[in-house]
């Protein structure tokens, strides 16, 4: 057997991300493929959790493949733990198919415009930067950095200023970029159910996601870990996307917005027109105010059918405060140039830095010699 890029992906994904339920890897790679990795002796079944985990043998034979760059972690395999790699796989899942690299060993490697960085592999290095955060991820999107936290209901609570120093100590290497908080869950309607929780009036640091979400002044998205988030992190890497994708949408009817609205990204037949495929609430409960405010009982915006299937529907267009379009799948590529659908990793044979092949043979071969540096 010869091994493909997707072979080496999964086993890369799961070194990475330590635990994945079987159905978050349904749209990389058929059960057959990960049934072959399983005969191998590369990967194996938690019993208990059910969940998708590297053997020695896998971590041995990724380490030979790729030079020894793999995170070196200790595997816990406390349950409250177990759950919390499988949600954070769910949002790498994401973000590996919106084509943002998460195969990165330190947040110094986020100066490319699609990469993420799970501060969970840096945990149990000596000293702990990252404390009792509760980040999930550290990501790279175009222009910007994002702080990205799993939320779903009865998460918990969070620390917001430990989260913010953390933040903030971990990425002062790079200027000049923006700062925003991500806020990822299975679902659109999963991740706002918390935020829209009742705040509770207690005298204490920690904040429940939703009063989190009313405190912080930096922008916050919401993304759903699934294939509507993947295309949503595909446009978010892509610098100024929202003013290149409103033109791509609007075209000949593009307008430019009054100078003095950031909140709106175009005038639209005689609206103040927004983008909000990133999904930024703030910015979208803005832009309507400031349109009430100046006469406009409705704005148009535009996003992802999931988006407005799930989110801008009952939100806005129900309410008679939006027309929401959804953006074709060729305004979408004009700007991120290529297909507006969940990366697949292809079947092609993978060959390591050196140009060798991978190959069944390699790991009796590697087996016998030991670990590799």
């Amino acid at each position: 057997m010869i091994f493909s890029h997707r072979d080496v992906d999964i086993l890369k994904l799961l070194c990475w991300c330590q635990f994945i339920q079987p159905r978050d890897l349904r749209g990389i790679a058929s059960e057959a493929e990960r049934k072959n990795l399983m005969g191998l002796g590369l990967i194996r079944r938690h019993e208990k959790s059910g969940a998708l985990l590297l053997t020695s043998k896998g971590q041995l034979l990724l380490e030979h493949l790729l030079d020894g760059a793999v995170p070196q972690t200790t595997r816990a395999y406390h349950p409250p733990l177990i759950e919390r790699r499988v949600r954070v796989s769910r949002l790498v899942v994401a973000a590996y198919q919106g084509g943002v690299n998460p195969f990165t060993l330190g947040p110094e490697e986020l100066d490319s415009p699609a990469a993420l960085f799970l501060p969970s592999i840096a945990r149990s290095k000596g000293s702990n930067p990252w404390g009792s955060t509760r980040v999930a991820a550290l990501a790279r999107l175009g222009d910007s950095l994002y702080a990205m936290h799993y939320v779903c209901p009865g998460i918990g609570k969070v620390a917001l200023m430990d989260e913010l120093a953390a933040f903030s100590n971990q990425t002062a290497r790079f200027r000049d970029v923006g700062r925003a908080f991500i806020f990822a869950g299975d679902s659109y309607k999963s991740a706002l159910s918390e935020l829209e929780r009742p705040i509770e009036r207690k005298d204490t640091k920690l904040l429940t996601y939703g009063g989190a979400y009313r405190c912080l002044q930096l922008p916050v998205h919401l993304l759903s870990c699934d294939s509507t988030g993947a295309v949503q992190l595909q446009i978010m890497a892509v610098p100024d996307y929202r003013t290149r994708l409103t033109k791509a949408a609007l075209k000949g009817q593009y307008r430019p917005p009054p100078d003095d609205v950031p909140e709106w990204d175009a005038m639209f037949q005689g609206l103040p027109f927004l983008m909000a495929a990133d999904m930024d609430l703030r910015r979208i409960n803005a832009a309507i105010r400031t349109a009430r405010s100046r006469g406009f009982e409705q704005i148009a915006m535009a996003a992802l059918e999931g988006q407005a299937e799930q989110v801008l529907f009952p939100r806005c267009r129900d309410k008679n405060l939006a027309r929401v379009f959804v953006l074709t799948a060729d305004a979408i590529s004009a700007v991120t140039g290529r297909k507006p659908a969940p990366y697949v990793p292809p079947r092609t044979q993978f060959t390591t830095s050196k140009g060798d092949v991978a190959d069944a043979p390699l790991i009796q071969a590697h087996r016998k010699t030991g670990r590799s540096h």
